[in-house]
């Protein structure tokens, strides 16, 4: 007997910017809004990314530059990312299965009545733009499960050959870009009752995510009558709210900066399919793989590849070291079974108080790579790192932290946020502890949280310091190293959440108001300015020109500039940018701790005001100033602004902008190493795996794009800002919020929401969050649309 196909219904008020606010009776409708909603704005991006877990991009593109779709679709192939797709969903409560179900017909159903002619010019009209099904979707959650470990990876896995089993012999070359520092940035406060004005809780959320490609937020309101009312924002395609605000709970998540994975160097003496394992020698496993590849001439021809893997996981084909005689590489990944992230998702959503919080994440134990900081109505505040974290003995954490310091690769590893072990030694196995959720985790209840009515925060460093004041102990070695420098951002955002920062709280007995928040995140101060200028000044003052790298460099007119500059990068700060490139004379380490910048290094026990002081100019500069780093630093400053045509007294909004609809929109914010919260730059931690063109650039600067992302003519956002939401409540279960989606609603450059947004938050004009009925009715742009299928 044939089940009769499944209706749909949803009604869908839209507001300002194009914000969905979706209600629905019951969850395979909601998820059928959500979707078709969704797809309105993204489809291009969902087809994209559901291409690339299909491991079809070499069916429809080719093999790619490099062999980058041809790897890519054999990397997924073996990582089984369909199987493991269908172990999700047979894994999901009956309402993740309806949600999902539901999201997939929705975006079939706006397919069906729109076609692909309605899609941006890039996807418009390709024939790779088909209808989705469930398996599609939870495929693609598989892979975000997976965002901070083996999607990075793909290309390297599809790639990874013994030597000399490459076509005619050879070794098939590793990719060329490396995509193994998949990091993000954010920050997020929790305040209090005892921090905030209203005496109840205030969540600020600011996560830095790319502005372009498959990783951005999408914002909605979901309800269905007496299960679900949550407001926020999700990730391209995701069922639910990833970080938002219901009744009587808010919350938000920073990228964690544990490790979620770690590589494997083998020792293989006796060749390429063996390895030493302890006293033993075992065989690499092999599998074979088959993807059709377009040709040149538009045939399709199947490529055959043997893949292979340890026992750890899959094996590597590294950039730069690939897989050599005598040694090869491999990796397991922390979130690579993770079937709980959906559930957990609708958990947090459904929660109603910071108690009801922890309890869903202890339950669920299913956030694969988020710090989350979360307070309630109650004013309650709860910080947490619970991410999937390997678990090693605490002999071998040890020894893995001795390695960061006399091992140079290692070093270097962990510099890209990679975990590297020696997988020869059984010692860096894993270790299975029946608390945790899955095999080889650190328990749940040896994860770092704090619980408070005072203030957490989060701007991914590691978990220690959660509070301006108070730091947790030491925590298993992979959540993260215990009392090592952190960043200026961290700093300032450690100052500003407790109100001791260049905003003075305007509440009573001194506690922040929301409007103190708002101006906090969005004053775009710099800490390492404030703290380094002044002295900067007296030293340089006086110094005419000098000549560095054979060329003589004027001085004085910088100065100037730097004298009279507000040590802020908003719009019209004249400074910001001629400060940025000088920075750009250190390195980041010396940024964090005493060297050629600071004279007082990192004090563990005094995190936020170390370190301090301008380290002094060493005894030869007296001679020769150009001898003085500071000096030599605003000189090669002054010559990389001119080699990009950047004037040093550039306003900077004049120079740091936003491309969106055929025009530039300047923006302010500045980069993590000065110091400052709001971040938007033109580079990015976490790798684009989407095939939508990038945006235009303008042509590098040597020496300098990479590391200030200065290009000519000055610096184009790619990454930054995303999800700007601040919540809190003046009375209980009544939440007030305002906040914008940076880059805007949709991906489409034709649409108004693709722009609008970035206007508004170029103005700093934050909208109200509507919540309820009455304020989303009383929306000056409001429009209604009955959706069914």
């Amino acid at each position: 007997m044939t089940a009769a196909p499944r209706t749909y219904d949803a009604d869908v008020r839209y507001t300002t910017h194009g914000v969905p606010h979706i209600t629905a009776a019951d969850w395979g409708s909601l998820g059928f809004g959500q979707g078709w909603c969704c797809a309105s704005d993204h489809l291009a991006t969902l087809a994209d990314q559901v291409l690339k877990v299909r491991s079809e991009r070499a069916r429809f593109f080719g093999a790619g530059p490099n062999d980058r779709h041809l790897n890519s679709d054999l990397g997924y192939l073996a990582l089984d990312a369909r199987g493991r797709a269908e172990t999700l969903a047979a894994a999901q409560p009956t309402e993740v299965v309806d949600l999902v179900e539901g999201y997939a017909a929705g975006i079939n159903a706006w397919l069906a009545e729109h076609g692909r002619g309605a899609l941006p010019a890039w996807a418009r009209d390709a024939e790779w733009v088909r209808p989705v099904t469930p398996l599609d979707l939870y495929a693609t959650y598989v892979d975000l499960a997976l965002i901070a470990s083996s999607r990075n990876l793909a290309e390297y896995i599809g790639s990874a050959v013994p030597p000399g089993a490459g076509p005619d012999g050879s070794m098939v070359p590793p990719p060329e870009e490396a995509r193994l520092d998949g990091g993000l940035a954010s920050n997020g406060w929790a305040l209090g009752r005892d921090a905030t004005s209203g005496g109840l809780g205030l969540v600020m959320a600011n996560p830095h995510f790319p502005w372009y490609g498959e990783a951005r937020f999408w914002e909605c309101h979901l309800t269905i009558p007496g299960e679900l009312d949550v407001y926020g924002a999700s990730l391209i395609g995701t069922p639910g709210v990833s970080i938002g605000f219901n009744a009587h709970l808010a919350w938000t998540h920073t990228f964690s900066v544990g490790n979620r994975f770690t590589v494997y160097k083998l020792d293989q003496p006796a060749g390429p399919t063996t390895y030493r394992y302890g006293d033993e020698v075992r065989s690499l496993t092999s599998h074979e793989h088959t993807v059709p590849v377009r040709g040149d001439d538009g045939t399709v021809r199947d490529v055959q590849r043997t893949l292979w893997s340890s026992h750890y996981g899959p094996m590597l084909n590294l950039p730069l070291i690939g897989w050599g005689p005598g040694m090869g590489f491999t990796f397991r990944d922390a979130n690579i079974d993770n079937t709980r992230i959906l559930a957990q998702t609708l958990a947090v959503d459904r929660a109603t108080s910071v108690a009801e919080l922890r309890d869903a994440v202890a339950t669920h134990q299913g956030l694969p790579w988020v710090n989350t900081i979360a307070a309630d109505d109650t004013g309650t505040c709860w910080y947490a790192d619970t991410s999937s974290t390997p678990n090693l003995t605490p002999e071998a954490q040890l020894a893995f932290e001795d390695a960061l310091v006399s091992d140079p690769l290692t070093a270097i590893a962990f510099s890209m946020r990679v975990a590297l072990l020696d997988g020869s030694d059984p010692a860096n196995e894993w270790v299975d502890d029946p608390r945790a959720a899955s095999a080889g985790l650190v328990p749940h209840e040896e994860l770092p949280q704090i619980t408070t009515t005072d203030h957490v925060f989060n701007s991914n460093d590691p978990y220690w310091l959660p509070h301006a004041v108070e730091q947790l102990p030491r925590h298993p070695t992979f959540c993260g190293l215990h009392h090592r420098p952190v960043s200026p951002r961290t700093r300032m955002n450690a100052l500003l959440v407790s109100g001791a920062g260049p905003v003075t709280p305007s509440g009573p007995d001194g506690r922040l108001t929301p409007d103190d928040v708002e101006a906090s995140v969005l004053g775009n101060h710099s800490l390492v300015a404030r703290l380094l200028l002044d002295d900067m000044i007296v030293r340089l003052d006086g110094i005419d020109e000098v000549t560095v790298d054979g060329r003589s460099v004027a001085l004085a007119p910088a100065i100037d500039v730097l004298r009279a500059w507000d040590r802020r990068f908003d719009i019209d700060s004249v400074g910001a940018v001629l400060f940025r490139e000088l920075l750009a004379g250190f390195s980041a380490d010396e940024l964090k701790d005493a060297g050629g910048l600071w004279s007082e290094p990192f004090d563990p026990t005094d995190p936020v005001a170390t370190p301090r002081g301008l380290a002094p100019a060493p005894p030869d500069a007296t001679d020769d100033t150009a001898k003085d780093p500071l000096v030599a630093a605003l000189a090669r400053a002054i010559q990389a602004l001119e080699a990009a045509g950047v004037p040093i007294d550039a306003p900077l909004g004049d120079v740091q902008w936003v491309a969106r609809g055929g025009r530039r929109i300047g923006v302010s914010g500045g980069f993590e190493l000065e110091g400052i919260a709001n971040v938007l730059s033109p580079l990015g931690t976490l790798p684009r795996s989407d095939l939508e063109p990038p945006s235009p650039m303008p042509a590098p600067v040597p020496g300098r794009t990479e590391r200030t992302g200065l290009y000519q003519g000055g610096y184009p956002i790619t990454y930054g800002t995303s999800w700007l939401m601040l919540t809190w409540w003046d009375e209980p279960g009544q939440p007030q919020a305002r906040g914008l989606l940076a880059y805007g609603q949709s991906g489409d450059p034709e649409s108004i929401h693709h722009v609008d947004q970035v206007e508004a938050f170029a103005a700093k004009a934050l909208r109200p969050l509507r919540f309820t009925d009455a304020d989303i009715d009383a929306d000056p742009a409001l429009t209604h649309r009955h959706l069914s299928g």
